[in-house]
């Protein structure tokens, strides 16, 4: 075959230059269509991602997620819990002894914090009324949906009862000082035992699946509202800063504030010294003459000139003995 002809020659390769230019044009010209044909069939089968649905509980309610909880949890009936109407029971004494002011959270008090770092919500608050006219000690914080929650101490001190009973369930009671004492109950395990020295953050135990935590503060054994020493959802405080006093330096008097002074008001009774004509035709009728009060001005109080003290008597010299 002749040079410059067959598959080799330049017209072969004008040619082949041709078709790779127009191939990626008709490439790119089927990329939305592409597309447009998947988000079809996506509509039509169903995706997943944002479009499905959450998962269900065993009992069929939706399951909370620790970061997507609700600040207040739905109130959970007492008589559907463990214990029924004595979950935390108790009394309060209508005038306990109230500790310092400094102790309480709107005074900045830290004595305490939360023993929980996820929850579900509150599911009943301090006061709510109990069986046999008591009411409830503490605040239960929700655990639906969550497994495995560690819960602390709340605050530092030592652990003087790790038990069960029918009020508090599994429990731990934490002497804080200060005449305070922390009561964690229904818990599902516990991580410490009497006499065991705690921090805030010291896990003590965890908390039972899809039930709660019973918190509890006394002082001086008397249980007060929790939300008066920790933030409680739905129950936040702003905590108040005193005003500081300005410290004076040395040498520096305090500047008295001006005071305003009142200005006089002038008598608004006017004398009347003579009889009021009236409209109706008799004897004149004599109307007493108002005096006004005279004004006592206060006599001037003279101050004594102060007298010179006389300079004392100036020393006469001695004369001294003559010599013989």
């Amino acid at each position: 075959m002749p040079p410059g002809k067959g598959f080799y020659g330049p017209k072969y390769r004008e040619k082949r230059s041709g078709d790779r230019k127009l191939a990626p044009f008709a490439l790119l010209a089927g990329v939305p269509v592409l597309a447009f044909l998947a988000w079809i069939g996506a509509c039509a089968f169903g995706g997943g991602g944002a479009g499905e649905a959450p998962a269900e509980g065993r009992s069929g309610e939706t399951l909370t997620k620790a970061t997507e909880s609700p600040k207040i949890a739905p109130t959970r009936d007492p008589a559907n819990k463990v214990a029924g109407e004595n979950e935390g029971a108790g009394t309060v004494a209508a005038n306990p002894a109230k500790p310092d002011i400094k102790e309480y959270l709107i005074a900045g008090g830290k004595r305490f914090e939360l023993p929980l770092n996820t929850h579900a919500g509150v599911e009943d608050y301090f006061g709510t009324p109990r069986a046999d006219d008591k009411v409830h000690t503490g605040v239960d914080f929700s655990l639906v949906g969550l497994k495995n929650v560690p819960v602390e101490s709340a605050c530092s001190g030592f652990v003087i009862e790790a038990g069960v009973d029918e009020v508090y369930g599994t429990h731990v009671i934490i002497d804080c000082g200060g005449d305070f004492k922390v009561v964690l109950g229904w818990l599902e395990s516990l991580r410490v035992t009497d006499g065991n020295n705690v921090s805030k953050s010291t896990v003590v135990g965890t908390g039972e699946p899809d039930g709660f935590v019973h918190f509890e503060i006394r002082y001086k054994d008397v249980p007060f509202d929790p939300k008066e020493f920790v933030q409680i959802p739905g129950k936040e405080i702003v905590p108040w800063t005193p005003t500081p006093t300005p410290t004076l330096r040395p040498g520096e008097t305090p500047t008295p504030e001006p005071t305003e002074t009142p200005e006089p008001t002038p008598n608004s009774g006017p004398t009347q010294s003579g009889p009021e004509p009236t409209a109706t035709q008799g004897p004149p009728t004599s109307t007493p003459t108002i005096t006004p009060t005279p004004t006592i001005t206060p006599t001037p109080t003279r101050t004594p000139t102060p007298t010179k003290t006389p300079a004392p008597p100036k020393k006469t010299p001695t004369p001294l003995p003559r010599q013989q």
